[in-house]
């Protein structure tokens, strides 16, 4: 299909607006696929059949485009934790919630490397990560502790910690460090929860 046969009818801001998610869609593959080495300009424009120039209307460095993908991914994993039926007793609440996390990262292990494995890797996936605590650790921290009791470092030691073992856990499942069913990795991850918790609750 030519461009002009995917843009006909619409707006100059319209078309910007769907060559940026061609690229993002693009950009999430490489991203999931090989890491932030894969994701270059050329690959980008290459693989969404677009012109370089094309790249810089969008985004101003490959950097903020990897950024983008890593902000996209999380909103799609906060928009199925948004749509979650939870059920009345905390733990069983809890679990629920992670079931979403695992099964969301078991669709498309991409997510995984994109959310999980380059902040790990990456200096500017790791500061982004850092100054944007993922929502569904903040989540998870309002369901099992009262923060409206805990000072405002103490959240976030317990937010930093929580988030250091859930992604040493479920990075240890993905690469076979850990052989455990999908049921023994949810265990294991409400065990956490509730350990990191009650400890940081604590100490506070």
């Amino acid at each position: 299909m030519s461009s002009g046969k995917l843009w006909r009818g619409q707006t100059l801001e319209d078309r910007s607006i769907d060559r940026r998610e061609q690229m993002l869609a693009v950009a999430e593959t490489l991203l999931g696929n090989g890491g932030t080495g894969a994701v270059t300009m050329r690959a980008v424009v290459r693989e969404a059949n677009l012109s370089p120039r094309y790249f810089y209307e969008s985004f101003s460095s490959t950097e903020q485009l990897v950024t983008a993908v890593y902000d996209r991914v999380t909103e799609q994993l906060l928009a199925r934790i948004a749509g979650l039926d939870r059920p009345a007793d905390l733990r069983g609440s809890v679990r629920a919630l992670l079931e979403v996390f695992r099964e969301f990262f078991q669709d498309n292990p991409g997510r995984a490397r994109i959310l999980l494995r380059e902040p790990l890797a990456d200096d500017v996936l790791r500061a982004h990560r850092a100054a944007t605590v993922p929502g569904f650790v903040e989540a998870v921290l309002g369901m099992v502790a009262d923060e409206s009791s805990l000072a405002p470092e103490r959240v976030a030691v317990i937010s930093s910690a929580l988030t250091g073992a859930l992604v040493a856990l479920y990075l240890d499942h993905i690469d076979g460090r850990l052989a455990l069913t999908p049921e023994q990795l949810s265990d294991a991850a409400v065990d956490l929860v509730f350990a990191v918790t009650r400890i940081g609750a604590a100490d506070a």
